[in-house]
């Protein structure tokens, strides 16, 4: 059971202007041209915090003097007490105008191993070097985990509501049509929202880089009091908000008998589907079935769904969990048995291998190189399949999962 608690904050103020053009995405998601458009909304967006101007490392200075020279100039203000908040964004899915619904905590940093908090994605070297570098200099932590909570009686989602009729601290509406809510949680609901959201094992949707950094931190500086935990923004696993999005592989430079090569792996089912009408197949039918269109020999190949062969998941080491899970199968039958390649870093490393949220995109470009090019399209990852797998300790391949919309900078930072 993770433990959670009240947590120290650093809030924007008045004075910071107007909250839409304060809040920034997480860092990994901003590329130059949005980091730019962001700094011109706002001299005071937290981008110029958690992605600082200039090369190392006197970029993680420049965050660290900006942040106190935000709290000298009153743009930021340090909470007079500890305390819990709620964070609610409403945005478009679907046609429809949906919500989702956050409790905004101190989470108790503990090894993966102890169980109190799970993964469920690799991490690479390099960010966690940037990250570590960042938050020692500023002493903060300046964006939410985003984990998820298994609240078996729903009790998270019902606390949170009970919150709703007080006037939120902050509200934005960003540049993306998402709106924006944080709201302090009442004190005689506190306990009910740490029982609730503190019942189980909590699981990490987005942050693994941050999380993993944070523990580094605390082995690094264990007298600093606020090391001890991270600032968590955790959402049930039954709120409706809680989306999964798919993302899509595009391979190129392929032999050009790569249709058939599939066929050791694969049964294979033509079908005469575009690549948008596969995927909204596909995510109604999510689990171990992915879709593939592309070009061999200059052609184009017939669109397919590929199923595996019994035979093939027999002869592999993987357990029932991983089995029902497309993007490990696609990592392990297609990168890693028919191509020879040492899995998705590797190959996108070499340029052999895009991801892509847009189907078509997929289909129609993103990486270079020559040779047989292919879209494989996968479902998204469900919810309980994920569980399953992660409570085995096992971790998917990069960009398995895409929990939308994002967890933004700038709600509130916690200090160390």
């Amino acid at each position: 059971m993770a433990d959670i608690s009240a947590t120290a904050a650093i809030l924007y103020t008045a004075a910071a202007g107007d909250a839409s053009c304060l809040l920034a995405p997480p860092y990994d998601v901003i590329d130059d041209d949005h980091a730019r458009r962001l700094r011109e909304a706002s001299g005071q967006n937290a981008v110029g915090l958690i992605l600082p101007e200039g090369d190392p490392p006197g970029r993680y200075e420049l965050a660290a003097n900006r942040l106190a020279h935000w709290l000298d100039l009153g743009i930021l203000a340090p909470a007079e007490h500890d305390a819990l908040y709620t964070y609610r964004q409403e945005f478009n899915h679907d046609g429809d105008r949906i919500s989702r619904e956050a409790l905004l905590a101190a989470v108790e940093l503990s090894d993966f191993d102890e169980g109190k908090v799970l993964p469920h994605e690799t991490t690479h070297h390099g960010p966690k070097v940037d990250r570590l570098a960042l938050m020692t200099a500023c002493r903060a932590q300046l964006s939410p985990i985003f984990f998820i909570a298994r609240d078996p009686d729903r009790g998270l989602g019902y606390l949170v509501d009970q919150t709703r009729t007080s006037l939120p601290i902050l509200e934005a509406t960003t540049e993306d049509g998402i709106k924006h809510e944080v709201r302090r949680v009442p004190a005689d609901l506190q306990p009910g929202f740490l029982a609730s959201a503190g019942r189980d094992d909590l699981l990490i949707a987005d942050g693994h880089h941050r999380y993993e950094t944070a523990l580094e931190l605390q082995r690094q500086q264990p007298q600093w009091p606020g090391a001890r935990a991270v600032l968590g923004a955790i959402v049930s696993e039954h709120d409706a908000g809680l989306i999964i999005r798919a993302t899509h592989r595009r391979l190129a430079g392929l032999p050009d008998d790569w249709p058939d090569r599939l066929e050791k792996w694969f049964e294979i089912e033509p079908t005469e589907s575009d690549a948008p009408s596969m995927a909204e197949e596909l995510a109604r039918r999510p689990g171990s079935t992915i879709g593939v269109a592309g070009a061999a020999g200059g052609a184009p190949t017939r669109p397919a769904f590929l199923r595996p062969r019994a035979s093939a998941l027999e002869a592999s080491d993987l357990s029932a969990a991983e089995a029902g899970l497309a993007c490990v199968l696609f990592d392990r039958f297609v990168l890693r048995e028919m191509l020879g390649l040492g899995g998705a870093d590797w190959a996108a490393a070499a340029g052999l291998l895009s991801y892509h949220q847009d189907p078509l995109l997929a289909v129609s470009g993103g990486t270079g190189g020559t040779g047989g090019t292919a879209a494989f399209l996968l479902p998204p990852v469900v919810i309980e399949s994920l569980w399953e797998v992660v409570r085995t300790g096992t971790r998917l391949p990069p960009k398995s999962t895409y929990f939308a919309p994002k967890v933004p900078s700038g709600l509130l930072f916690r200090p160390l």
